[in-house]
């Protein structure tokens, strides 16, 4: 897929805001359907940090204050398309961290906590928009903190057809 997003990879760990690192992300169309209006939104680019942490970790949201954390060896190493549908399903925990909802609710596995099914569907219904295929989508939703078990909880509840890789010697 050709490079469609401009994003800035060679910061070096601090606070930046989301147009520092996202450059072209007042044309990301998505944010009118995660965000209320475009007062939100522009709140939003105002007002969210996003800090590049030296850490494993790839991107969250600080249940606290909307802030951003992304991880550099992630934001470095990450194909654009995937940094960009992270940062969609961040911005969809940030609109529900301003509606005081619980990110992370302990109660219940990672896959089928609400609000990431919420933020997932968004940025599935984007991926097919930019044009990636089911098998590039399963491999997006294919992250190492769960198990086998809740991956395949999670395509399934996402609707994304998930296709085994093919072995040497299969027909």
């Amino acid at each position: 897929m050709k490079n469609i997003f401009r994003i800035h990879r060679r910061v070096e760990p601090g606070q930046y805001r989301l147009e520092d690192l996202f450059e072209d992300i007042r044309t990301y169309a998505i944010l009118s359907a995660i965000f209320a209006d475009g007062k939100e939104i522009e709140w939003v680019l105002a007002n969210i940090k996003v800090f590049v942490a030296d850490m494993p970790h790839e991107m969250f949201v600080n249940n606290e204050d909307g802030s951003i954390t992304i991880g550099l060896t992630h934001l470095r190493q990450a194909s654009d398309e995937f940094l960009y549908l992270d940062i969609i399903h961040e911005l969809c925990h940030v609109k529900q961290q301003m509606q005081g909802r619980n990110l992370y609710e302990r109660s219940k596995a990672y896959v089928d906590r609400e609000t990431e099914i919420e933020a997932y569907r968004v940025t599935v219904q984007e991926a097919r928009r930019i044009g990636l295929n089911d098998e590039a989508i399963a491999g997006y939703l294919r992250v190492s903190w769960i198990s086998s078990e809740e991956y395949r909880r999670l395509v399934h509840r996402l609707d994304v057809i998930d296709t085994p890789p093919v072995s040497e010697g299969s027909c």
